[in-house]
């Protein structure tokens, strides 16, 4: 409960070690009395360091979750965004692409979980490892990573969610160059008929611009075919102008969403928004 506390309310956005988490509790020694009993007073930063080196990790995580998800009864929808993140200053001694990294996936800025890529995988294992551990029904899963593939939809449908993947222009596997040149190319041809919506903010010295397209008629598109429930391609055309610097950026998903060219670009944004990732700035670290 002090860990809790300290990280979750700690001085300028949370503790961020034993050290922080003691501090913390001898400034709110009086606090934490009224809901604690403390017979020996604050553990010492070694006795919380200690603790936690004989918690398993799965099994804190997965605790963490179940009060997390209690907490989501207050929405009546959800937007899941799963996306990885590199925690630089984590390398191994003498191997400087060793960093930790991990694949979190978060509602509103609550964290649901999270689960370690390891050094022979990638996210595309990873994402599935976290997904099995949520159980969400109704709920839209916007992946923004390079671990696209018709097997996740297949996950994501299974279990009565919704998906919005990215498509990735560098992809490894011949299939999904396929399915990238088919989408991007039957997008372009019918550009000029398709729905779209655009967003602009102002502010901080820069300007932001994105206009959604969507086509729905996916019948020429061949690589779709093992796609499941895959009703929408997105198109998102970002553009962002600071210091007389343009700089833009072209996207595509695909969705199991019927929705209109607003609904996607509000999503897309709730994701990643316009001045920085969500990971970066929505997710309590």
């Amino acid at each position: 409960m002090l860990s809790s506390c300290a990280v979750i309310c700690g001085h300028r956005g949370g503790a961020e070690d034993f050290e922080d988490i003691e501090n913390y509790g001898q400034q709110k020694k009086d606090f934490l009395r009224g809901f604690l009993k403390l017979p020996n007073g604050i553990p010492s930063h070694d006795t919380i360091d200690r603790v936690f080196h004989h918690l398993e990790p799965r099994s804190l995580s997965l605790a963490l979750y179940r009060w997390s998800s209690e907490l989501l009864d207050f929405l009546s929808s959800y937007q899941i965004n799963v996306d990885g993140k590199v925690l630089r200053g984590t390398a191994k001694a003498g191997k400087r692409t060793s960093d930790l990294c991990l694949v979190s996936a978060w509602v509103q800025g609550l964290s649901l979980g999270q689960v370690r890529v390891d050094e022979k995988s990638n996210e595309k294992t990873a994402i599935p490892e976290l997904l099995n551990d949520l159980d969400l029904e109704n709920a839209v899963v916007s992946i923004d990573a390079v671990a696209y593939h018709s097997s996740m939809a297949d996950q994501i449908v299974a279990v009565q969610e919704d998906y919005l993947l990215v498509l990735s222009r560098i992809a490894k596997r011949k299939n999904q160059k396929t399915l990238y040149e088919q989408v991007t190319s039957e997008v372009k041809r019918q550009e000029i008929g398709l729905e779209k919506d655009v967003w602009e903010d102002f502010g901080s010295g820069r300007i932001e611009k994105r206009v959604c397209y969507v086509l729905k008629g996916l019948q020429f598109i061949e690589a779709l075919d093992d796609w499941t429930d895959v009703k929408a391609v997105v198109m998102i055309e970002a553009q962002r102008e600071k210091n007389e610097k343009v700089t833009s950026e072209t996207r595509y998903y695909l969705s199991s969403l019927d929705e209109s060219a607003i609904a996607f670009n509000r999503l897309v944004r709730s994701h990643r928004p316009a001045t920085r990732w969500a990971i970066e700035n929505r997710l309590h670290w």
